[in-house]
């Protein structure tokens, strides 16, 4: 999808979905969003299991919620949907935590243990870091196919901390080729972010 395309499919992404009739919309809304929540979920020391389970109860959420929901009321729509998914969490260990009580298994396994390991005071903060790490890595994946794959290995490089001396030995280019490429990447990046701000957040 050209990215020109690709920006106009998604501009008014949120309002499209909340037609429920509209499939297309519904599956790329959750594209983009599905693993951001997933993120969110499982930095709140969710297992994995468990995080499927309330992914999918969160997307029920929404999908009924989306259609009621006036969009220019909220000020920033991911804030909104970690709220969504703060609310959906909260709600998974109340029930869990009944189930346990009401077994009288709390002596005899980590159930409530478990629960307890669950931090909810942080949401915003790691909704915060997660959607950070979400936009750039989807702008980088939008990006990718507009350099060489030299130019974005040296990138991905930078970003672990290598040097440029380590990179340019390690994809066999010159250290002044290093910084050029990764400056072209860096640059488009920026801008690309700044487009995903724009249109999901």
């Amino acid at each position: 999808m050209a990215a020109e395309d690709q920006y106009q499919t998604r501009a008014t992404l949120i309002q499209r979905v909340q037609n429920q009739q509209d499939e297309q919309s519904w599956e790329e809304f959750v594209r983009v969003y599905r693993r951001y929540i997933y993120a969110i979920i499982r930095s709140m020391n969710i297992s994995e299991h468990d995080t499927e389970d309330i992914l999918q109860q969160v997307l029920i959420n929404l999908w009924n919620s989306l259609p009621k929901m006036e969009y220019e009321k909220i000020n920033r729509f991911r804030s909104w949907l970690s709220t969504v998914t703060k609310n959906c969490v909260t709600d998974f260990i109340r029930k869990r935590t009944r189930e346990a009580n009401r077994l009288e298994k709390a002596s005899k396994d980590d159930t409530l243990t478990y629960l307890k390991a669950i931090r909810l005071p942080e949401i915003n903060d790691i909704a915060e870091r997660e959607w950070e790490i979400h936009l750039t890595n989807m702008a980088l994946e939008n990006i990718e196919s507009l350099f060489s794959g030299k130019a974005v290995d040296a990138f991905r490089l930078t970003l672990q901390g290598r040097s440029v001396e380590e990179i340019a030995r390690e994809l066999e280019l010159k250290e002044n080729s290093v910084y050029r490429l990764k400056n072209r990447v860096k640059e488009r990046l920026i801008q690309e972010i700044r487009h995903l701000r724009d249109e999901l957040e």
